[in-house]
């Protein structure tokens, strides 16, 4: 530990990984011969009497004051730690934008990063402090709330460490803030000065005093470039095999037999999607109609590429801050699961938000017996930023982002499979097989098209790779597989299923069929498994429960088909956020809130923010959480469920779907005129929806829209169900049951 020194103090501190080692040099303000070498401006002085440990003095920073001391010519890594006094000032209006006294580092180009007390509307600068990365004019282009409290007024001690690996990291009181910030997202490469700021403000200026400053000083930081990729792109997607994979039709009259043994290949391994499994000895492998492969076992996979890293092996610039709240023997990358279970937990990656359960993490080498499914994952790296499925990006350690990038399935089988059969579902350890030749095929509609339908790779590519998100709110759905919010999940779901109800040729369909069946196996097959489902939540649990209901009609599994027959305490969005009620604007279908109403017990669900049922209230006693969920209705629930709706009437499915209220529901969203219910909403909660996709009668993707308008008049359903009296006593049930338990 560094002693407190009269003025400056250099030593060279050899420490390894740092070319020529580091150099630690303290400032003690006790005179103003320490200020010898610093660029000062305005209020700056030496105060003899303000010194942190009651002796000497400290750097005085007054309003509008800064000092600024040069390290060395050229940027680089490195350590500041500082005392900081605050003295709990505050402006009379902290909501006001306002910067207040800061401290922090700068690099050569002017760019910096600052720690210190921001005021804005979405910041606590009277209760906490926040980093900032910018060029020293906007202070507030890049901000990272860092959740320290400014209470008890008095000394501070910060440390700011650039480390040339592991990037940007902060403590308070030498305990370590949870909040790291990207270098190359803050587009900074290390820096070779420190800057002290005073308050900018005007009206209750704050003075800042600065003592027991130390820098050590390293070597070139690694920065890594944040690059972007979209998957999902034209180009990306003619570039992949794996769309324009033939896809044979089988049927009754020209089904295939299952090959002999020894008529597979005999491989050392397989590849799929960039994964690689390398067996212990070679196996015979084969492929499901989908193109993923099995193997006949017993086999064992003695390795994967890319190789599953552990602990240690992950190098620290790739660590995020999810990964740095766990114990290094938790951290993983590229993981794999043998198995997985039917529920919220996975180990493919220590970055998964509130899913990840460390004691399922698993080494190689995989022994795998018939029956078995190998779930296996690339990680996202820093810094890659991925193009979702139509919408959203996503990086690594941002936000609520999947880290995981690609997932592929590897099934173990007891004898050859024939070249129709699906893969079974990675959940089930029942392993049932289907059989493409069974696919009634006559049950799909040949409506005509509308102009705006997308092109059939597109939507053959957002069904290829296995949907292997068993958790929720996408934090551990890979990137490349499946959509990352439920709202997409929605309108993938919606969009497909219509497109296979077109007068699309059937060799046209038929990839799209056969993915999109595999899709509602392996959804179904978590179901099967225990899987709670996907409640009502926001926009996060629709469009599953569409394809579990496709596939097990065009398969004919009735259990499939009838999955709310079968299975009636799982979860789905649109049924848990649809019911009949008497609605205030005078409708007799509602949307039952943001978190709807929860299939297993029939409850209103509010969590605390009254976010359930609320439609049947008239909009001048709305509180907060009715007005959000009003917002869900119109921004990020309905528009996707209107493909979904369509192509469930188109295939005559209502029955199977078991929630007629969801039907009634779309159509009073695509048939209710509400330009005086938006004209009500702004007077009385003075909440403004008019525009486009919060309107009523908008669809989010184009074709469904366009196939709404064009079909849905022509289907013997009537389109005001949604106006004709319907049984309301489970609605009204569910909000008494609430309220009962307390819930308001």
């Amino acid at each position: 530990m560094l002693k407190r020194m009269p003025a400056l103090v250099w030593t060279v501190l050899g420490l390894s990984g740092l070319v020529g080692g580091q150099e630690a040099r303290m400032w003690s303000f006790d005179s103003q011969e320490a200020l010898a070498g610093w660029t000062l401006t305005g209020d700056v002085t030496v105060d003899a009497t303000k010194g942190r440990d009651g002796k000497g003095g400290a750097l005085k920073v007054g309003p509008g004051g800064v000092a600024l001391l040069k390290l060395r010519d050229t940027d680089g890594a490195g350590k500041v730690e500082l005392w900081a006094y605050d003295d709990g000032t505050k402006p009379e209006n902290p909501k006001a934008h306002r910067v207040g006294p800061r401290w922090g580092i700068v690099q050569n180009d002017g760019r910096l990063l600052a720690v210190g007390i921001l005021y804005a509307n979405y910041l606590g600068g009277a209760e906490g402090y926040t980093a900032t990365a910018c060029d020293g004019k906007d202070w507030f282009d890049q901000l990272l709330w860092l959740g320290v409290n400014r209470a008890p007024a008095g000394w501070h001690k910060w440390t700011i460490e650039f480390d040339p690996e592991a990037g940007i990291a902060f403590s308070h009181n030498d305990k370590d803030i949870n909040r790291t910030l990207d270098a190359g997202k803050a587009r900074l490469n290390g820096f070779r000065a420190i800057a002290i700021f005073g308050d900018n403000g005007k009206g209750n200026e704050q003075t800042l005093w600065v003592d027991d400053l130390s820098v050590t000083l390293g070597g070139p930081v690694k920065t890594i470039p944040v690059t972007e990729a979209d998957p999902y792109s034209e180009k990306a997607i003619a570039a992949d095999p794996s769309v324009r994979r033939q896809v044979a039709i089988y049927t009754k009259a020209n089904a295939p037999a299952a090959p002999k043994p020894e008529d597979l290949p005999l491989k050392e391994s397989v590849s799929q999607y960039g994964i690689t499994w390398t067996f212990e000895k070679p196996a015979r492998v084969g492929q499901f109609i989908n193109g993923d492969w099995y193997v006949v076992g017993p086999a064992t996979v003695a390795a994967i590429e890319p190789k599953p890293l552990y602990g240690n092996e992950i190098p620290k610039h790739q660590l995020d801050h999810m990964d740095k709240e766990r114990p290094e023997a938790q951290r993983v990358r590229n993981g794999f699961m043998l198995n997985p279970p039917a529920a919220m937990k996975v180990a493919y990656d220590s970055g998964v938000r509130n899913w990840f359960e460390p004691s399922l993490i698993q080494k190689l080498p995989v022994a795998m017996k018939p029956g078995d499914s190998l779930v296996s994952t690339i990680s996202m790296p820093k810094n890659l930023v991925l193009a979702a499925q139509l919408r959203n990006k996503i990086q690594r350690g941002e936000g609520d982002s999947s880290p995981i990038r690609t997932a592929a399935v590897l099934t173990c089988v007891a004898e050859p499979q024939p070249p129709d059969a699906f893969r079974p579902a990675f959940c089930d350890r029942t392993a049932k097989v289907y059989l493409a030749r069974n696919l009634r095929r006559e049950l799909l509609p040949k409506v005509a098209a509308t102009k705006s339908m997308p092109k059939v790779e597109q939507y053959v590519r957002f069904t290829q790779r296995p949907w292997v998100g068993t958790g929720f709110f996408g934090f551990e759905e890979p990137v490349e597989n499946m959509p990352q919010y439920g709202q997409e999940d929605g309108r993938v779901s919606g969009v497909a299923a219509l497109m296979l109800c077109t007068d699309l040729t059937p060799e046209q369909k038929e990839p799209l069929l056969v993915n999109y069946v595999q899709v509602g196996i392996d959804l179904g097959g978590m179901i099967r498994a225990g899987h709670p489902g996907w409640t009502g939540w926001g926009g996060h649990g629709s469009g599953r429960k569409l394809p579990i209901v496709f596939a097990g009609l065009l398969l004919g599994d009735d259990e499939l088909a009838n999955i709310n027959r079968s299975f009636p305490k799982a979860s789905f969005g649109e049924d848990e956020q649809t019911a009949y009620g008497a609605c205030w604007t005078g409708a007799t279908v509602v949307f039952a809130g943001h978190s709807g109403i929860d299939a297993a017990t029939g409850v209103a669900r509010n969590r605390g923010n009254d976010w359930g049922p609320y439609e049947h209230i008239p909009p001048a006693k709305w509180k907060p959480g009715h007005n959000t969920s009003e917002a869900y209705r119109r921004a990020n629930t309905t528009g996707c469920w209107v493909g979904e709706a369509l192509a469930l009437r188109l295939l005559r499915a209502e029955k199977a779907w078991a929630h007629d209220a969801f039907f009634d529901y779309v159509d009073r969203w695509m048939f209710e005129k509400d330009a005086e219910i938006i004209k009500t909403l702004k007077e009385v909660t003075g909440k403004d929806y008019d525009r486009e996709w919060t309107r009523q009668g908008f669809a989010w993707d184009a074709f469904a829209g366009e196939m709404w308008a064009k079909h849905r008049a022509t289907l013997p359903a009537p389109t005001d169900g949604w106006k004709q009296p319907h049984d309301d006593s489970y609605y009204r049930a569910a909000i008494e049951k609430s309220q009962k338990q307390g819930k308001p």
